[in-house]
Formats: C-alpha cells, sequence, structure tokens
C-alpha cells in the first residue's frame, strides 16, 4: 500500500457499482440513479455496504463520502440508516420536515389513543411520544418511520421499518423491529 493511495476494496465496491448502473442503463434505456443529488447518491453507495459492523474498508468509504459532501460521518451513518429504512422516502423523513395535508396523519394520533398509546405531541409531520424517546414521521410516501431518541436528547435514528399504518409503526419500533445497523461497534452512531 502506498501512503495516500485509494483503498483497493472501496474502489472495488465503487466499480461493481458503476458496471451494474451502466448495466441497467445499457438494458433498460434508463440511469436508475439520475434524480438523486450528490447527498443521495453518496448514502446510496454507503447503504449498499456491508451492515455486519464497520469494516476498516467501510469506515475508510464512510470518511470519503462524508468528505466528499461536506458532511460529518455521524451524518452519514444516520443517512445510511434513513436510506436502509426507506431509501430515498426514508431519507426525506429524515431530513425535509414538511405540514401534510388532512388526513392520515389527522386520523393517527386517535388510532394511536385508541390503541392505549399515550397521547404524541404533533409537530409538522411528526407525532413525538410524551417521553421523548419515540418518534413517528410521516412521509411524502404515506408511510409512518419509527425513529428513537435518548430522552431530552434531539438525537433521532431511524430505527424500524417504515409501515402505512402509524399503530404498527410504533409496535415495530416498540418491539425492536429495526432496520440494519450502520455499526456493529459499541455505539452505533459513531463511525470512526
Amino acid at each position: 500500500d502506498l501512503p495516500g493511495a485509494r483503498d483497493p476494496l472501496g474502489l472495488d465496491h465503487l466499480a461493481t457499482d458503476a458496471v451494474a448502473r451502466a448495466h441497467a442503463l445499457l438494458t433498460t434505456g434508463r440511469d436508475p440513479l439520475a434524480g438523486l443529488t450528490e447527498w443521495q447518491d453518496a448514502v446510496r453507495l454507503a447503504a449498499a455496504r456491508p451492515t455486519a459492523g464497520l469494516t476498516a474498508t467501510t469506515r475508510a468509504l464512510y470518511r470519503e463520502l462524508a468528505y466528499a459532501t461536506g458532511r460529518t460521518t455521524t451524518d452519514l451513518a444516520r443517512a445510511v440508516a434513513a436510506w436502509r429504512q426507506g431509501e430515498a422516502e426514508g431519507l426525506a423523513a429524515l431530513e425535509t420536515p414538511w405540514d401534510p395535508p388532512a388526513g392520515p396523519f389527522d386520523r393517527a394520533r386517535p388510532a394511536l389513543a385508541a390503541a392505549g398509546f399515550p397521547r404524541f405531541t404533533p409537530w409538522r409531520n411528526h407525532l413525538t411520544h410524551p417521553a421523548g424517546s419515540l418518534q413517528l414521521r410521516f412521509g411524502q410516501d404515506l408511510r409512518w418511520y419509527g425513529y428513537e431518541s435518548d430522552p431530552g436528547s434531539e438525537d433521532w435514528w431511524p430505527r424500524a421499518a417504515p409501515d402505512p399504518d402509524p399503530v404498527s409503526a410504533l409496535e415495530a419500533l416498540l418491539a425492536g423491529d429495526s432496520v440494519p445497523d450502520t455499526a456493529g461497534d459499541d455505539d452505533p452512531h459513531y463511525v470512526r
């Protein structure tokens, strides 16, 4: 290895991704990733890595992608969890609060109360548990995304697979039906 040289396994991952993208373009005439921003594409690339802990190769890829997009590795790890939760829609649920029209969002709080859950606090497309450790986010794809944070902290992390029903989404979150973790270390929120 030469000092400062690119990681060969990371380059192999990028080359494999480029080949798959070129194949899709040649066989369908469409680029499946044409609508992605640089950030979305970086998150997608990082999310394609194995989820059983962060290898040195994956850590290097995270560092390079975070640096290239002007983000931190923690930002990237959180975004990867969101991508694994719901791809581009999951990432949008993480990063883009919005004001949903009347309808499913308005029916969620009574549905949660009818299922025996406490009164959630609404803010834009978010419903937050009174203890401040669980949150549901209503995506523009009309699915509910489960989030978790330490009480009193605004450090929300995607945790459960999305569901069109808020009660089912919350039950999955409480049951620990989580998306694959971005790290297998002692602290899943930090990428060294």
